[in-house]
C-alpha cells in the first residue's frame, strides 16, 4: 500500500481526478450542494496526497536513485566511490568482483530496466533486493568488450547508506526466461500436448 502512496503518483493522481470529475459532473446535472461538496473534499485529498508524495521519499525510491548513481560513478571511472557502496561485510563475490573491476576502464555503464526493488525490514535491519538488467562496455588489458547482463543485488541500509551485500549476475534474458508466469505457462502447454 505504501508504494502507491508513496512510489505511484500518477495513480492517485488518475484516481483523485476521475472521482472529482465525476462528482463534478454530479453536481453540474443534479444541483445538489452535497456532490459540490464532495467534489472539493476529493480535490484536496487528491491535492494534498501528491503533495506529500512530493516530500516523502520511500526506501524503494532511495535505492533506485542510489543505483542510477553508482551506474554514474561507473562509467566516470570513479572506482574508489563505487567501493564505498560495498558492505564490509560483503560477499566474497562481491570482493573478488571489486578487486578485477579495478583493471577495467569503463565506457558505459547504464541500467537498462529495473525489475523490482523489495525492500524488507525485519529487527531493524532493513535489506532491499533488485532484479535489473544493466549494460557495460569497457577496456582491460588492452582487449574492449561490451557486456548485457541480468543482475540481482542484496543491500543493507546502514546509517542511511545502502551498501551492496551480494550479488549474481546471469544471461541478459533470466528475467523474462525465469518469470514464474512463463515458466508456469510453458508447464500448462507441455501438459496440454500429452
Amino acid at each position: 500500500m505504501n508504494a502507491i502512496f508513496f512510489e505511484q503518483p500518477w495513480i492517485i493522481g488518475t484516481v483523485g481526478t476521475v472521482v472529482t470529475i465525476a462528482t463534478l459532473y454530479g453536481w453540474t446535472q443534479t444541483g445538489n450542494s452535497i456532490a459540490l461538496k464532495t467534489a472539493i473534499a476529493f480535490a484536496i485529498a487528491t491535492l494534498s496526497l501528491l503533495i506529500v508524495n512530493l516530500f516523502v521519499v520511500s526506501d524503494a525510491e532511495q535505492v533506485r536513485t542510489w543505483l542510477l548513481s553508482a551506474a554514474n560513478e561507473l562509467q566516470n571511472n570513479d572506482i574508489d566511490k563505487v567501493l564505498k557502496r560495498l558492505s564490509p561485510d560483503c560477499s566474497e563475490r562481491v570482493t573478488n568482483v571489486a578487486e578485477r573491476m579495478k583493471n577495467v576502464k569503463f565506457s558505459i555503464a547504464k541500467i537498462t530496466k529495473i525489475h523490482s526493488i523489495e525492500v524488507e525490514s525485519k529487527k531493524g535491519e532493513v535489506t532491499a533486493q533488485v532484479r535489473m538488467n544493466a549494460f557495460v562496455a569497457g577496456e582491460s588489458h588492452g582487449m574492449s568488450a561490451k557486456v548485457p547482463r541480468w543482475v540481482a543485488l542484496t543491500l543493507e541500509k546502514k546509517n542511511r547508506d545502502w551498501l551492496i551485500i551480494d550479488f549474481e549476475d546471469r544471461d541478459p534474458q533470466h528475467e523474462f526466461m525465469n518469470s514464474s508466469d512463463l515458466t508456469e505457462a510453458f508447464s500448462k502447454s507441455l501438459q496440454g500436448g500429452r
